[in-house]
């Protein structure tokens, strides 16, 4: 095998690769295809894959809520980076006001309701499946219950399709802003944006 390869196998810069939450999303979002691609049956790989599913929503879900929050004036900080919150239902509820207030504020004509729709869906579906992952990461909980019944089933597949449109939704609302408001390309500041918005609540 070729020595770069072997390098690149072997050796992990995990200090430049573990800047943010997104980075960690990303991560576990990689891994997470890698295992859903594969050719292993499924029940020999479920819950570390859902595992891998619920934490990259978790992460991706702090991280734009934490970036939203300068911009959107929502004060609902469930999601926020030093908040320590797995509920995906309230940090959902988070994303949404944030990017609802901000889409408002900034003047953002976007059509996602159909990944938003998707995305709520999804989120239903794993909250009802497990609350805080407990059941993706242990058999059994603290009263020594099985967490799982041996009857229970989950489709896969279908979440999975939920989740294409919940990774558009979380990986790209970011770049939506910023593609949006100039802060792409530095047609203007994050300081000169945020002026911008005072100066509207001001003369209103």
């Amino acid at each position: 095998m070729n020595e770069r390869w072997e390098k690149a196998r072997r050796f992990s810069h995990i200090g430049m690769s573990s800047s943010n939450n997104f980075t960690y999303a990303f991560q576990y979002l990689s891994a997470y295809e890698v295992l859903y691609k594969s050719n292993q049956p499924v029940d020999t790989i479920a819950l570390p894959m859902l595992y891998l599913m619920r934490h990259y929503l978790e992460l991706a879900l702090k991280y734009n809520v934490a970036y939203l929050s300068d911009f959107s004036g929502s004060m609902n900080m469930a999601g926020n980076s030093g908040n320590s919150s797995h509920s995906l239902s309230k940090l959902s509820n988070a994303f949404h006001d944030h990017w609802v207030n901000t889409k408002a504020k900034y003047n953002i004509n976007v059509d996602d309701r159909e990944l938003v729709s998707d995305f709520n869906e999804l989120i239903h579906k794993l909250e009802e499946i497990v609350q805080f992952a407990i059941s993706f990461r242990f058999s059994h909980n603290r009263e020594q219950a099985k967490n799982f019944k041996w009857t229970d089933t989950i489709d896969i597949h279908a979440l999975n399709k939920l989740f294409e449109n919940a990774k558009i939704l979380l990986n790209h609302t970011i770049d939506v802003f910023e593609d949006c408001t100039g802060l792409m390309d530095n047609r203007v500041t994050k300081e000169e944006l945020l002026a911008q918005n005072q100066r509207k609540k001001t003369e209103t």
